[in-house]
């Protein structure tokens, strides 16, 4: 059973209900967002950072696979930088690349 099964909320009103018959369905189902806790100054010391200075080209996932072997852990360098996507980011400036990724994780679901 996915992890996302637990916590779907099925959405039906007035609002959608037009939407809804005219492409033959019943409900629309709702996945809410898990928050993500902020690291503390105590957590972040037992954090490798590596600088990165962006440049042209750069990408969240680039980042992730050269530094961790996956691409899907783009997310780990963007909430530590708290810059949500590369538009918050621009040539020149600096980010880091926390490490390792084990403990990342670790940390992050506590």
């Amino acid at each position: 059973m996915s992890r996302l099964n637990s916590r779907k909320k099925s959405l039906t009103n007035n609002f959608y209900t037009e939407y809804l018959r005219e492409r033959g369905l019943s409900e629309v189902m709702h996945i809410p967002f898990t928050r993500l806790k902020k690291l503390s100054d105590n957590e972040k010391r037992l954090i490798t950072q590596v600088s990165h200075t962006w440049k042209s080209g750069d990408r969240y996932y680039k980042l992730a696979f050269h530094h961790y072997g996956n691409p899907s852990y783009w997310w780990i360098i963007a909430l530590f930088n708290n810059k949500p996507t590369e538009a918050s980011i621009s040539i020149g400036d600096t980010i880091i690349i926390p490490k390792p990724l084990s403990l990342l994780i670790t940390l992050y679901s506590e």
